[in-house]
């Protein structure tokens, strides 16, 4: 029987350049996953985390932006079909990282894209590719949602 050899690092590095050939050129216009805004309290504090002593004021923490992160994302419209970026504004994105990447931005609350806001909607199960794990990720326009 042969042996069949395998590449991982020009595996990964091929899917890798195939994203970034999709990436504008301009900063503006690429993703940036957003993390939403933390409020800690300390003390007694109901289930939605809200002190029950209203004097304690929760630590609110800005969310962390994360830019530059390799993936695919494929806009679509309303029913579901792929949209031309110009000519309607899409409704839906999705995004689709390496198992790398998806750990950078896992848990962000949306994306925004060129000035538009797109929410978190849902993660489908992981693919697997040879040693590598694929995620897509579902998101709504944020007018849509």
């Amino acid at each position: 029987m042969a042996t069949v050899s395998f590449d991982e690092a020009a595996f990964t590095d091929g899917i890798l350049t195939a994203m970034g050939v999709g990436t504008p050129p301009e900063a503006a216009d690429r993703a940036v996953f957003v993390f939403a805004d933390t409020s800690v309290a300390t003390g007694s504090v109901d289930d939605e985390g809200i002190p029950f002593d209203v004097t304690q004021a929760p630590t609110r923490t800005a969310g962390v932006e994360v830019a530059d992160v390799l993936c695919a994302i494929e806009f679509f419209d309303a029913v579901g079909q792929v949209a031309d970026l110009g000519v309607l504004q899409p409704t839906k994105i999705k995004v689709t990282l390496l198992d790398a990447q998806y750990e950078l931005v896992r848990g962000f609350d949306h994306v925004r894209i060129g000035g538009d806001k797109y929410h978190y909607r849902k993660t489908e199960p992981p693919i697997g590719l040879v040693t590598k794990t694929i995620w897509i990720v579902h998101c709504t326009a944020e007018d849509d949602t």
